[in-house]
């Protein structure tokens, strides 16, 4: 059982390596600028629950990168808020999403369109979870206004862009694209143990191994909410 239960672990730490970056393991926060590069636009969305509608973008050609993350409050916090602060409702921070696209590929129509197909939003949503259109300039803001005219049943409303999109904590990007490989391996090993578990290690045996792969799968997901919290606070250039 226990070299069995080994092998499950090791599994489970090079998913956890894989699928987290090392520099989780640095600074709590650090601070970075909008890229410089002309091509390259930023387009921030909330759209209810974040991580759905970035694993839905994440993969489109012409996207450059996905974050999650919070925006919409240019109060001046003394750390970057946690996703606790941020769904309690202490701020008016929203969960939203940070788009980078190249625009010989993608317009801002383009993302417009895209933003409507993966909005989960309702209008009965908190602040936190509506959905909304950070706009960057007056252009933009035009554009949006004339999109939700054209399409009223996208349900969104449109605000400036704040000055500051904090990054969510580590754990919560690329959410549904990790947990897609951990849920299928978990069930995988799970049956294989069902299976020939009790003819090679014994039923009683077995069924600790279970027991043990079960809760501590769920213990190693406690712990990445624990440790990998990093974040980032990203100041927006609202010009570009």
């Amino acid at each position: 059982m226990y070299l069995l239960v080994s092998i499950f672990y090791t599994i489970i730490f090079v998913i956890a390596i894989c699928s987290s970056s090392i520099e989780s393991f640095s600074s709590k926060s650090s601070t970075t600028a909008t890229t410089k590069n002309n091509d390259i636009k930023s387009f921030h969305f909330g759209g209810g629950c974040f991580w759905a509608p970035e694993d839905n973008l994440r993969n489109i050609p012409g996207i450059i990168s996905t974050s999650v993350g919070y925006c919409g409050d240019d109060t001046p916090f003394s750390s970057p808020p946690s996703y606790d602060k941020v769904c309690g409702g202490r701020t008016r921070l929203v969960e939203a999403v940070r788009v980078e696209y190249d625009d010989k590929q993608l317009s801002y129509e383009d993302m417009l369109g895209l933003f409507a197909k993966v909005n989960t939003a309702t209008w009965q949503n908190k602040r936190q979870y509506r959905g909304i259109i950070f706009t960057s300039n007056d252009v933009e803001q035009k554009m949006a206004t004339k999109f939700l005219n054209d399409n009223p049943d996208v349900v969104a409303e449109i605000e400036s862009m704040s000055d500051t999109f904090y990054t969510a904590e580590k754990y919560h990007q690329d959410y549904w694209a990790k947990w897609r490989f951990r849920l299928p391996s978990l069930v995988a090993f799970l049956a294989i143990l069902g299976t020939y578990g009790e003819d090679v290690f014994g039923g009683e045996v077995s069924q600790k191994a279970y027991n043990v792969i079960v809760w501590g799968f769920i213990a190693f997901s406690m712990l990445e909410r624990r440790f990998f919290t990093d974040q980032k606070v990203i100041i927006v250039n609202n010009n570009e």
